[in-house]
């Protein structure tokens, strides 16, 4: 070997060496150095939400590849978050600049479970509404979330992370809910030259799952196009899959922080063409949403979406046509900013009595209400004279009558089934609060899911919902007056007892005609929940603190409407009802009938 050789092979082995030597080091760094500080990010992030987090195994490869094994994530006693295996792959340079850290993420047995609601809201004192100005942002509970979908929006296409997420598991915290969960069996982004395609396959509903299919594609040239196919059913019925298909342009504006629709993005709700717009903005953040329909017939909605979507309104038809319009602005960082404008503009519209099974004709005359009630129960109230404890609207006491309008629909005589500006409080509300905790259903609302819908609680029951309380209150003869009268002698006011009379009797011990005004402001604080009319007493059969305050506070917004003197209210502190009907014997049970005496339980 000539000694140009020599030298040449010498140089290639200390490369080679050196090489070997970086690589051993730069790996020596990462799992020596590099994991105690993802460790130490990890735990801070979790501290930050109130939670700790742990895990078997944590471990960073070169070149920067974090793997997770057994990692849990728990608030106290509860574990809210398990994952058995994860790993990320990290794009340092990125993760430096501020840009999208992530190179890939691949995750599998995911069990995560929704935290539960601080308190129920029956047991909450009502809180004076703050002035208009300074209520602040969101909580960060639900605020952070969607900072970070607004800055998934705003990554590229081409610069979306390949995602590959299997066996996930998301359940609720809340028993009582119709809602128990979804399933994801995969969820994968699949990034190439021409844009990223979205691939997801689950059910929602753990003890009766519902298939879901989603297939999108989001090309570089910013054209969004897919489809997604949602069984609203079990039983595979493909005649109940619900099929959406989308075909818009998405233009991003990354420096000043905005994603919008552009001009012809279009929905398709089965066979049912929708104009959209929408934009999503970093400050806030600000989510904006429209659509538009027009020229829709009865024909078209039933031919195109169903059964299990229509509900009840598959027994109803109507002539002529109608146009809608919707407008949503959601803002996390000044929520009483958000807005909400909802419209049906009619062409000819009227029921079609040929055709319309469901009883909606007729609600001005005397008729018998099949009462709708949780866990598929429907009891029989008779609406006519017939019916000792039917009262006509004029005959009940007017303070009851105030208060329960008060209570449970205050705009009830302005709006018209439909009330945006109530729904734009309870959002705000809401998004402070980081949890449901105020709703927005109208009188007319509640009036068509006593006759006609039932309570299971599912955003296509909340659709049909709407829609009822629509057609009750422009396509039938029924004046308000006779809603409200049907409402305040169908409704449910404890165990069997529905309607005003029947209620004042059960805890009163006397009719409807003349209440005191605490009896009435008491009656209308259980109709929100009134299975729970007993947690308002205490054991000696005083009224708990916080229903007194919920009791004046109704009273003082009547006072405020000119529905009540001032001088008729009594202090909170001051505010007494006495137990002479048979709730006395349910809150104070006689002890030798404890074995067979009926209970709220027992009856529900």
């Amino acid at each position: 070997m000539t000694g140009t050789s020599e030298r040449a092979l010498r140089l290639t082995l200390i490369i080679i060496g050196a090489s070997f030597a970086a690589l051993a080091v730069a790996t020596l760094v990462a799992h020596w150095v590099a994991g105690p500080i993802v460790a130490s990010r990890l735990e801070a992030a979790a501290r930050g939400r109130h939670l700790d987090a742990s895990w078997r195994t944590l471990s960073v490869d070169f070149p920067f590849v974090v793997r997770i094994e057994g990692m849990a994530l728990a608030a106290g006693a509860d574990t809210m978050l398990q994952v058995d295996q994860a790993r990320a792959g990290i794009a340092l340079a990125s993760a430096l600049t501020g840009g999208m850290p992530l190179r890939s993420f691949e995750a599998s047995g995911i069990r995560a479970r929704l935290k539960p609601a601080a308190a129920d809201l029956d047991t909450l004192a009502p809180i004076e509404p703050p002035d208009e100005k300074g209520k602040g942002p969101a909580s960060p509970r639900v605020q952070r979330p969607a900072e970070a979908l607004v800055r998934l929006l705003l990554v590229p296409a081409r610069r979306l992370p390949g995602i590959r997420i299997e066996d996930f598991t998301l359940m609720s915290a809340d028993s009582d809910d119709s809602f128990d969960g979804v399933r994801i069996e995969r969820l994968a982004t699949y990034p190439g030259r021409g844009g990223v395609e979205l691939e997801a396959l689950g059910s929602v509903g753990l003890a009766a799952p519902k298939p879901f299919e989603i297939r999108i594609r989001y090309g570089s040239d910013d054209r969004l196009h897919g489809v997604a196919q949602f069984a609203l059913a079990a039983g595979g019925d493909s005649a109940q899959n619900l099929m959406l298909q989308v075909d818009a342009t998405v233009r991003q504006d990354r420096s000043a922080g905005v994603i919008e629709l552009g001009p012809g993005s279009r929905l398709w709700m089965g066979g049912l063409p929708l104009s959209v717009s929408g934009s999503a903005r970093r400050a806030g953040p600000r989510f904006a949403l429209g659509v538009a329909a027009d020229s829709v017939t009865s024909a078209h909605v039933h031919e195109s979406q169903p059964p299990a979507l229509l509900g009840p309104l598959e027994d109803v038809h109507v002539t002529g046509s109608f146009d809608y319009r919707l407008q949503m602005v959601v803002d996390f960082g000044e929520p009483d900013s958000s807005t909400v404008d909802a419209d049906v503009i009619p062409h000819g519209l009227a029921l079609d009595p040929s055709r319309t099974v469901l009883r909606l004709h007729g609600l001005e005359q005397p008729f018998l209400a099949r009462i709708h009630l949780p866990r598929d129960r429907i009891v029989l109230r008779d609406l006519s004279p017939d019916n000792p404890n039917f009262r006509p609207l004029e005959t009940l006491d007017s303070n009851l009558v105030r208060a329960v309008v008060t209570n449970e629909d205050g705009s009830f005589f302005s709006h018209h089934g439909f009330n945006a500006d109530a729904v734009r409080r309870s959002m705000a509300e809401n998004l402070r609060a980081g949890a449901y905790r105020r709703g927005a259903g109208t009188i007319t609302m509640q009036l068509a899911r006593n006759l006609y819908l039932g309570h299971e609680r599912r955003l296509a029951r909340k659709l049909q919902e709407a829609v009822l309380a629509w057609i009750i209150e422009h396509l039938t003869w029924a004046t308000k007056e006779r809603l409200l009268e049907i409402y305040l002698n169908i409704i449910e006011w404890g165990p069997e007892v529905h309607g005003a009379n029947e209620a004042a009797h059960y805890y009163f011990g006397h009719d409807a005609t003349h209440v005191t005004v605490p009896e009435a402001l008491f009656l209308s604080t259980v109709v929100p929940s009134p299975r729970k009319w007993r947690y308002r007493f205490d054991a000696n059969g005083d009224l708990r603190p916080f229903a007194r305050a919920q009791m004046h506070f109704i009273g003082r917004a009547m006072t405020r409407r000119g529905w009540l003197p001032a001088d008729s209210l009594p202090p909170a502190d001051s505010m007494r009802v006495v137990l002479s009907g048979k709730a006395r014997a349910v809150l104070f049970p006689p002890p030798d009938s404890s074995k067979t005496a009926v209970t709220d339980s027992d009856a529900h």
